[in-house]
């Protein structure tokens, strides 16, 4: 398959560049250069250019299809997908489960609940934009596909791998209960796997791609986390609600934790995408994998994105909270 890749040099980008490689994939990755300059040189097709300005620096090129890894604004993906119209024969978009206008607060039952409208300056809003944009250029010949919350090897925002560090320090751990609260995530090369069978087939429309509702416990998660690390660390499992009134920004100090109150957080059906040939992989692989990037001579973070880095919780109140228990 003859591949076009915006982005492709960073966390979900790189997934689908190194997995569509060891596939035998003909890649072109059209990024700015500003991160992992030179990642893929001699491996794939490299055109230097911003969305924004550079589309010319394409044409007269033919694809199979494109995937589009980094498209947050709509008028440049819609930009992106009527100069496209003519050069590929498929579009797939990495969308977001945050489409959704009941989501987090409410479950997603399924791809047709309703999604947000307007084209305003907020992230989910924006995404869901974006997808109507290419629907517009490219009627039936697009995915979207509204992954949930990513981890894996090269994560960039920091969600898993600030509980990986925060274990690997050992010592009392502060866990809000309950350990038997669902969550649901996807690895990053499993998303990969699936938005390359989507272009691979031609398949179009709206997938939801996140493991099973309550196919893992918050638990099984920090317990994944804690194995992986040597087994230093010693969960306290304290009361939610009082973690919830201590912290100020509870996604971003305590990643990935199942927030009491936001019930649709980790509630997404994901059957249609499960039909469609999505796979998921044991969390604990997922999180034996992170670790041994993280553990490594690259383990450091990519700072693309760095603005919505998740912080982690401090350490004083992190004690605070302990002593209180």
């Amino acid at each position: 398959m003859r591949l076009l890749v915006i982005g492709g040099t960073v966390f979900v980008g790189r997934a689908v560049v190194e997995v569509a490689l060891a596939r035998g994939d003909h890649v072109t990755i059209f990024h700015r250069g500003r991160h992992g300059r030179g990642r893929f040189d001699g491996r794939a097709d490299v055109v230097l250019g911003d969305r924004v300005t550079d589309l010319d620096r394409l044409a007269g090129r033919r694809w199979d299809a494109v995937v589009d890894t980094c498209g947050f604004d709509p008028a440049h993906v819609a930009a992106s997908a009527s100069r496209l119209a003519g050069a590929v024969d498929q579009y797939v978009f990495v969308s977001t489960a945050g489409v959704y206008r009941d989501w987090p607060m409410r479950p997603v039952p399924d791809e047709g609940a309703p999604l947000h409208e307007g084209d305003e300056d907020d992230y989910s809003v924006a995404k869901a934009a974006c997808e109507r944009a290419i629907d517009a250029a490219m009627p039936g010949r697009a995915a979207h596909v509204r992954a949930g919350v990513i981890v894996g090897p090269y994560e960039n925002i920091g969600r898993l791998p600030w509980w990986l560090r925060r274990m690997a320090r050992g010592g009392p751990t502060l866990a809000p209960a309950p350990p038997e609260a669902p969550v649901q995530h996807i690895d990053v090369r499993d998303l990969a796997d699936f938005i390359l069978r989507l272009a691979r087939e031609r398949v179009a429309g709206p997938f939801n791609a996140v493991s099973r509702p309550g196919e893992w416990s918050w638990g099984e998660l920090l317990e994944a986390c804690r194995a992986a690390t040597g087994a230093r660390a010693e969960l306290v499992w304290t009361d939610p609600a009082r973690v919830a009134a201590a912290v100020e920004d509870a996604w971003s100090e305590l990643p990935l934790w199942p927030i009491p109150g936001a019930a649709g957080l980790y509630a997404v059906g994901a059957e249609r995408a499960r039909s469609a040939g999505l796979r998921i992989r044991p969390i604990a692989e997922t999180v034996t994998d992170t670790w041994r990037w993280l553990s490594g001579p690259d383990g450091a973070l990519d700072d693309w994105r760095s603005e919505v880095r998740a912080t982690g919780l401090d350490a004083q109140r992190e004690r605070a909270l302990l002593a209180a228990a």
